[in-house]
């Protein structure tokens, strides 16, 4: 029942939070209103719990709840979007705000499907290194292990071959132990310690951390452009934009940023303190702050990151690959080393 009700609650991926908001920006365009724009992407929507979504949406919307409130209710709209949705109904710019929504979340979309793409060859390289390795300890070492007997071995290769006879022999204690790693590894990222450490390391990591900063200010300038055009408060859009980025880390540091804006202090200069961040986002914002136009400024900036967060992806990609490479190459080339040296020195014996 918990496994169920936590699949229901599921959030909406950004694919299906694009398309829902463009069909309502079209939709709103042309008077219809928000019940019956509901009704007819129930009806149209192929997949089942979408449309349930929908008809949630519309029959809380009939009885007279805010749009915005509604959203909040069912749990699977992020945060971002409920409070663009109560803005838009203030300032009664509804197809103004979906429709900077729908460009938003397109974008993350992108930016989420060229992470994947970017990540697949490693993970294919990991999965091949991985079945290398338990084919040679399975294997291998099992029929060169008679060989060895009565030989002066090198501390590698006794090494190498217990873990053999022990995978060979206790593999059920390897399958459990491999079980519970890939259980417990959600539950400790899910300490809000662990991963602010995970994170800052992120940021930290030579080369790898610069194109990450490039992709988070990017991701937040977009946002944070977007609540502030919408008529969402400078404090709540801040919030709301540091959890868009999605780094523990980050987010810990804008609670002095929030706190700061709130006492008066330019967000120019609060946001100073950022450690992760690119240097050249308070720049902007003071550029913006002086001249009125802040979130102009943000969104030309969030434009001008696109490009260069599509090449940071496609260098942290460069970089992997060579690297899985060479681990796995040494990883390999320690294992040959073990088998090899043993047999060389038998061969010079015998001969």
């Amino acid at each position: 029942m918990k496994f169920l009700n936590c699949i229901k609650h599921r959030k909406l991926t950004a694919d299906v939070l694009s398309d829902m908001c463009r069909h309502i920006g079209v939709m709103a365009g042309v008077g219809i209103t928000m019940s019956k724009a509901m009704e007819i992407l129930k009806n149209t929507t192929e997949n089942k719990r979408i449309a349930n979504i929908y008809g949630e949406l519309e029959d809380r919307i009939k009885r007279g709840y805010p749009i915005g409130d509604s959203m909040e209710a069912l749990g699977v709209f992020p945060e971002m979007a409920v409070n663009m949705f109560r803005a838009a109904e203030v300032s009664g710019q509804l197809e103004k705000t979906v429709n900077h929504l729908a460009e938003h979340y397109r974008k993350e979309h992108r930016t989420m499907t060229q992470m994947k793409a970017a990540t697949l060859y490693p993970k294919i390289l990991c999965i091949m290194a991985i079945s290398i390795v338990m084919f040679v300890f399975l294997v291998i070492m099992p029929m060169v292990e008679p060989l060895f007997h009565g030989v002066d071995l090198l501390l590698t290769t006794r090494i190498l071959m217990g873990i053999s006879s022990f995978m060979k022999e206790k593999w059920y204690i390897v399958a459990v132990g491999l079980a519970v790693i890939i259980m417990l590894e959600p539950i400790v990222l899910s300490f809000h310690s662990v991963k602010c450490i995970c994170d800052k390391v992120i940021l930290y990591t030579p080369v790898l951390g610069r194109q990450m900063k490039i992709i988070y200010t990017a991701r937040f300038a977009r946002g944070l452009s977007i609540l502030y055009a919408s008529g969402v408060p400078m404090a709540a859009g801040l919030q709301i934009a540091s959890r868009i980025l999605e780094n523990q880390y980050l987010e810990a540091q804008f609670y002095d940023v929030v706190r700061a804006v709130e006492n008066g202090e330019p967000l120019s200069c609060a946001i100073e303190s950022v450690k992760g961040l690119d240097k050249k986002l308070s720049a902007i914002i003071f550029v913006g702050e002086e001249t009125g136009k802040l979130d102009t400024m943000l969104l030309s900036l969030a434009e001008g990151y696109e490009h260069e967060s599509e090449m940071a992806i496609n260098k942290i990609v460069a970089l992997i690959e060579p690297l899985m490479i060479v681990v796995i190459g040494i990883v390999v080339g320690v294992i040959l080393l073990g088998i090899m040296v043993p047999m060389w020195s038998m061969y010079e014996y015998l001969g």
